[in-house]
């Protein structure tokens, strides 16, 4: 089903959909001091107490530069949960009643009786985890691709394919395609706070329905009803969490 903007998913204003673009929000760093060599931070900045001890602030140096995010290898979620996803909607099966002579064209078709719940074909996965006393930046970057395309829990033929296909652009998601291979290089950033992790999921979202193929005849009635789930993609991005 259509997700709402915004969540969890990163998109639209949060990177840009071209290969190798920084994110709009990430400024430029340089390396102060031209000619000289450059010194990494050692340990958390420090700022002094009420008891005159020392005690490390939440503050990052001004000069770190993110943290890329570690690859996660191994089998990828192929129906990985978007967050925010709004209910299940189910869709009346009922049809018009059809006056006695009229013919209609043979042929298969496919109706859809329940929108379902949105997923992910995850195609790289990425984490960050932040061991110092103070919040940091992470980077995450799109380092492999995937494909994924129109299909069913059934085998289903490709004439079979395009009547789903047709169906969900119709009643649900008009940005649907019939295959969609996401792209690499794809960046986005953020922060994680002291002792923590984020975790980092790029794929492709997909419209999952349900509903059956059928066969309808010359007579307008309906034969052959065989239900299935059913599926098309309809974007790529980051699932940040």
């Amino acid at each position: 089903m259509f997700a709402p903007d915004g969540g969890a998913i990163v998109r639209g204003g949060a990177i840009k959909a071209h290969r190798g673009v920084l994110s709009t929000t990430v400024a430029l760093i340089a390396v102060a001091g031209f000619g000289a060599p450059a010194v990494a931070a050692t340990a958390a900045p420090v700022s002094v107490n009420a008891s005159g001890g020392t005690a490390p602030t939440d503050e990052a140096p001004t000069d770190e530069a993110p943290v890329e995010g570690e690859p996660v290898e191994g089998e990828y979620d192929e129906d990985l949960p978007l967050p925010d996803e709004p209910p299940e909607v189910k869709f009346p099966d009922d049809e018009p009643d059809m006056p006695d002579g009229l013919e209609c064209k043979p042929g298969w078709f496919f109706k859809i009786t329940k929108n379902k719940k949105n997923t992910m074909s995850v195609k790289y996965r990425t984490f960050v985890e932040n061991k110092k006393n103070y919040t940091i930046e992470y980077k995450f970057t799109s380092k492999k691709s995937g494909t994924t395309e129109v299909g069913a829990s059934v085998a289903v033929s490709a004439d079979i394919g395009v009547k789903i296909l047709g169906s969900i652009k119709a009643e649900i998601q008009a940005s649907a395609k019939k295959s969609w291979t996401s792209e690499i290089g794809i960046e986005t950033y953020g922060k994680v706070k002291a002792k923590s992790t984020v975790k980092g999921n790029y794929g492709i979202s997909k419209e999952n329905v349900y509903g059956y193929k059928y066969y309808r005849g010359s007579a307008c009635q309906k034969s052959n009803k065989q239900y299935m789930t059913a599926w098309a993609p309809y974007r790529e991005g980051w699932v940040v969490s």
